[in-house]
Order: C-alpha cells, then structure tokens, then sequence
C-alpha cells in the first residue's frame, strides 16, 4: 500500500499533510499525488509557499504468531 506525505511551507511555518488514503499499487499514488500538487499549486496563499510530496510505501508488519 502507499500513501501521499506532503510537506507545505509557508513563511517560516511548516504542515506535514497526508490526503488520508491508502493506494492499492504506486501508479495510482503518483497520479493522485499530481492532481493534488496541481489543485495546490493553484491555490497557494503567495508566490513563495512551496509544497514537496512524495508517495511512499506503506509496509504494515504482521505479528508472527508461535504455535
């Protein structure tokens, strides 16, 4: 599974964002992730908020169970 991390800066301040959606395969993450940078990049508060992202794998360890 994947999901989207966001870091958005803006005038000193930092956000570390998630869309709160776990993606079944990376490709579905990427073009999800895009579409969100471009919705964001349209509506940054100024010219030098910045916004990096990146999709990352999610591994989520199952406890081994001893018989």
């Amino acid at each position: 599974m994947y999901i989207i991390v966001m870091i958005m800066l803006n005038m000193g301040q930092h956000r570390v964002v998630s869309d709160q959606i776990l993606y079944p395969n990376m490709e579905m993450c990427e073009v999800s992730r895009i579409l969100l940078v471009e919705n964001l990049e349209k509506t940054k508060p100024n010219k030098t908020a910045q916004t990096f992202s990146k999709c990352v794998n999610l591994e989520i360890a199952t406890p081994k169970v001893s018989l």
